[in-house]
């Protein structure tokens, strides 16, 4: 099996690869530059304050609500200042829904957290394969549970969260690190559309006793169809969303692509 671009599988690799292997191969392959969605980095800001509050909190000096606000303020304001983000609608309506999951984790998430591990960076090689797996878990708590956030507009189904890879690739390469530990796993999803409304569930997943074995199913495929260079594209109604879409149309004359879903 020939190299992979980044030497190892992640769950956003695998998910894109999904998604469409021609985004893969624009992404990490060709690696063309694209702008981010405002919807991306307000969950790349999110994270990062719930780091900063969690990694305080482990060493002993949790943030006060207020500072834990400024702190995702600051960051957002950073990110404001980048030329390659995708804003779809105004900066202080995106700030202030990602001030209000804060607030919300703040006082309905946070207080019940017994952090132990935060973003936690693991990797481990599949033995059958010799394909390298990494993954950043978002929490694990004293009781070796499991947590991922999720920020989105919308609700998820139990069954989306039932059926991800990604809580399953969490559990093999923790087990795979430190052993046989049974902890929990779940999803903790903050939704809202705008500040007024946010929206909260909390989604456990049990693991089925085929889930590993699917898991490196779908891992060696999609690392073999990357490293044979099967990058097809797969047009959809979520293209005219892609950062990529005009380099698309270019490639591909002739296909469908780049049309909005219609709204019922």
């Amino acid at each position: 099996m020939g190299p992979l671009p980044r030497g190892y599988l992640s769950h956003s690799q695998i998910r894109l690869y999904s998604e469409c292997p021609q985004k893969y191969c624009f992404t990490y392959v060709d690696a063309v530059p694209c702008r981010r969605n405002e919807k991306v980095v307000l969950g790349e800001v999110f994270h990062a304050t719930l780091e900063e509050y969690f990694t305080r909190q482990i060493n002993g000096s949790r943030l006060a609500d207020d500072e834990t606000i400024i702190f995702f303020n600051d960051r957002f304001s950073g990110c404001e200042k980048e030329e390659n983000i995708d804003w779809q609608g105004p900066h202080r309506e995106t700030r202030a829904r990602g001030v209000a999951f804060i607030t919300y984790f703040l006082a309905h998430l946070a207080p019940a957290i017994q952090p132990l591990m935060v973003e936690k960076e693991l990797s481990a090689e599949i033995p059958e394969s010799q394909i390298t797996l990494k993954g950043v878990i978002d929490l694990v708590e004293t009781d070796f549970s499991i947590t991922d956030f999720k920020t989105t507009t919308g609700r998820w189904s139990a069954s989306k969260a039932r059926n991800s890879l990604q809580m399953t690739m969490y559990k093999y390469l923790f087990e795979r690190n430190f052993g046989n530990v049974h902890g929990a796993l779940k999803y903790e999803v903050l939704c809202a559309k705008n500040a007024a409304h946010i929206r909260h569930q909390s989604l456990p997943v049990t693991p089925g006793p085929d889930d590993i074995a699917q898991l490196l199913v779908v891992v060696k495929h999609i690392a073999e169809n990357i490293a044979g260079g099967v990058f097809y594209p797969n047009p959809g109604p979520f293209c005219a969303y892609c950062g990529f879409v005009a380099l698309c149309r270019k490639k591909n004359p002739g296909l469908a692509i780049g049309k909005k879903a219609k709204k019922n």
